[in-house]
């Protein structure tokens, strides 16, 4: 009797462990991880249009990757409740000089001929207007992860603030930090101070406005040292509009 006690203990005990460890997988495959939102969708892979230079070849090769140091702002946000078309940047201060090489986004897209409008914006100050400088087209298929603009080579300037950010053709689902206390964020290149949404990232300017410091959307940053009395170079113009693959 004692020894039949015993052994319905330990069965127990066995499904007790059991239903914890698919409790701790599930959190493991929290939206957070990369491609673990649904096993349904394939991870993402889209990439912008390489910018071309000013005798015609190619600036760099987006099929090596993003180059630099990456610093992933929100490793832990959480899959959005609903699906939104509207733009949605965050918004950083730069504090060291460094050249912006890429941008990844972490969304999930899952309808066809989803099109994202990724830019980047530049004010000279706190509270004065953003202007853009850049902005690439990436088609997206129905996916979930990272999102890459492909290589930027963009000068950040010291005591400068940048909107970078996307809106899409149609609803995506984004991935969202709204922890308290979670903003500023130190990075390689300065700190993430807030975020802001927007109807439209394809306009020339933007108002700086009051970034919310409650919640950022997913995003990663590449970063490469430079000089600080680097000039600014032709990125720091606005480079019009580049569309992924025609």
């Amino acid at each position: 009797m004692g020894r039949r006690i015993a052994g319905l203990f330990a069965l127990s005990t066995a499904l007790a462990v059991s239903g914890c460890s698919k409790s701790g997988s599930s959190s493991a495959g929290d939206a957070g991880s990369d491609g673990g939102a649904d096993a349904g969708l394939p991870a993402c892979t889209a990439v912008g249009a390489i910018p071309d230079t000013s005798d015609g070849s190619a600036a760099n090769d987006a099929s090596a990757g993003p180059a630099g140091v990456a610093d992933d702002f929100g490793p832990n946000a959480k899959m959005g409740s609903s699906a939104s078309a509207l733009g949605q940047l965050d918004v950083y201060e730069v504090t060291a000089p460094r050249r912006l090489e890429w941008v990844d986004l972490y969304l999930r897209a899952d309808l066809g001929g989803t099109r994202l409008t990724i830019s980047v914006y530049e004010a000279p100050a706190k509270n004065l207007t953003f202007r853009r400088l850049t902005s690439v087209r990436v088609d997206v298929p129905p996916c979930v992860g990272w999102v890459g603009t492909g290589p930027l080579g963009i000068s950040l300037q010291v005591g400068r603030f940048y909107a970078i950010g996307f809106d899409p053709n149609q609803a995506v689902t984004t991935f969202v930090d709204s922890e308290s206390n979670d903003l500023p964020i130190d990075g390689q290149f300065g700190r993430l101070i807030g975020s802001e949404t927007s109807t439209s990232v394809s306009l020339d300017t933007l108002d700086f406005g009051m970034p919310s410091n409650k919640s950022f959307t997913r995003q990663r940053l590449f970063t490469s040292p430079r000089s600080a009395d680097d000039a600014p170079d032709a990125s720091g113009s606005d480079a019009g509009l580049l569309d992924a693959g025609g």
